[in-house]
């Protein structure tokens, strides 16, 4: 199997979503991926239980958090609070590739294994600090979370509908970007270096991330002076045949229907009457009457299931998708095919399928994955790696550092 970053080393000082998952893609990509954990409590996502507080349901005591997040894995759990455990940090470091953190900026450097503590022990780290609001200006110690950063960026204020309290996006977007960003700049940092030999520092935040993906629609803004309007059933600038519809039995999505799907469209749906009426005759006017335009659809596509909307609409190359729920993903073939979707055997949960990477390496499809570690599961094998002998691991254990 291809693996572009084998022989990397990764330290990863984070918890929940930006860090790990930066961590994460550099572990898909063939990184190998220490965690280092709270001694005491692990990473707060072990806490995010399936059950949710119940125990009626699967594999309640199991979180699919944490498994998202830290598959594949190894795991150390220290006290950074001791000053041996911050003794065993560096000595990792030295033969450590990438050392990552999405802990808030400032607190590993005021544990002296920052940037700068670290490139004193390995002039060629690569140091990769994700934040809530950047390196500099007035937020840099401002916490944050998804939902702040959605809310900061404009993003929330423009989900729903006008009127209607704003409707944010149903996953982590800002945290979940942030890492993807993060690991990116991480693989820039690797490329310099190799041509430098130098050390380097990565800085992402979650909150320049989501606004660089919102570049087309703030642009809007700067270019016109005016604010968009929310973006409802559909998006802020694409009003018209765009979004989920009812049918008989489920939805259907449209990525919009050009001037040239749109003859087709309407002798599919049987609504040739509509194909010259002056409110839809080309994508301006379907965009300026988009409700309009829906009120007449709709009310067809309810008289089909969505199965047989699809087969039409795909034989006319209109641009169509069914709404699928998670259930639907997870055995979906095209997801499978592609290793979007893996199997894992967990320790706990048996065989299960997860979340997988959209990276594929000289067209080789990753199998199984790996299972997330316990806590602290590698913590001696990776301490005798790093030199330190069984006596001294003992007396880590007996002074809880470890």
């Amino acid at each position: 199997m291809s693996q572009p970053l084998a022989g990397v080393r990764v330290l990863e000082i984070g918890q929940e979503i930006q860090g790990p998952f930066a961590g994460l893609i550099l572990g898909d990509l063939g990184a190998e991926v220490t965690k280092v954990e709270n001694r005491t409590t692990g990473d707060l996502s072990r806490w995010a239980l399936a059950g949710r507080g119940s125990t009626d349901v699967p594999n309640h005591d199991v979180s699919p958090y944490f498994i998202a997040m830290n598959r594949g894995k190894r795991s150390i759990a220290l006290d950074l609070k001791t000053p041996e455990a911050l003794h065993i940090v560096k000595r990792l470091a030295t033969a450590t590739d990438v050392v990552l953190t999405n802990y808030r900026p400032g607190v590993l450097d005021r544990l002296g294994i920052g940037f700068e503590g670290l490139k004193a022990v390995n002039p060629q780290i690569v140091f990769a600090q994700g934040s809530s609001f950047g390196p500099v200006g007035p937020w840099v110690q401002r916490p944050s979370r998804d939902i702040l950063a959605q809310a900061s960026t404009g993003l929330l204020a423009k989900g729903g509908f006008e009127g209607e309290a704003p409707l944010p996006a149903p996953f982590a977007v800002a945290d979940t970007s942030g890492g993807m960003s993060l690991a990116m700049g991480i693989l820039a940092a690797l490329f310099a270096r190799s041509q430098t030999g130098e050390a380097q520092k990565v800085d992402v935040s979650i909150y320049g991330t989501l606004i660089a993906m919102q570049a087309w629609e703030i642009n809007y803004t700067s270019l016109t002076g005016t604010e968009p309007n929310r973006a409802g059933r559909g998006h802020q600038f694409i009003q018209g045949l765009w979004g989920a519809y009812a049918t008989s039995d489920g939805y259907i999505a449209f990525a919009a229907v050009d001037d040239t799907r749109w003859p087709r469209f309407c002798q599919v749906l049987g609504i040739e009457h509509l194909q010259c009426d002056p409110r839809f005759e080309n994508g301006r006017a379907r965009q300026q009457n988009g409700e309009a335009l829906r009120a007449e659809v709709e009310p067809v596509l309810c008289q089909q299931t969505t199965e047989a909307w699809l087969t039409r609409l795909q034989e006319a190359d209109v641009l169509v998708a069914e709404v699928v729920d998670y259930h639907a993903v997870l055995s979906s073939k095209q997801a499978r095919a592609n290793g979007y979707v893996r199997p894992m055997h967990h320790p706990s949960a048996g065989e299960i399928t997860v979340g997988g990477s959209p990276i594929m390496v000289n067209g080789e499809i990753p199998g199984e994955a790996g299972a997330p570690p316990e806590h602290g599961q590698q913590t001696e094998d990776i301490l005798l790696e790093c030199g330190f002998g069984w006596e001294e691991i003992e007396r880590f254990h007996d002074a809880g550092v470890i």
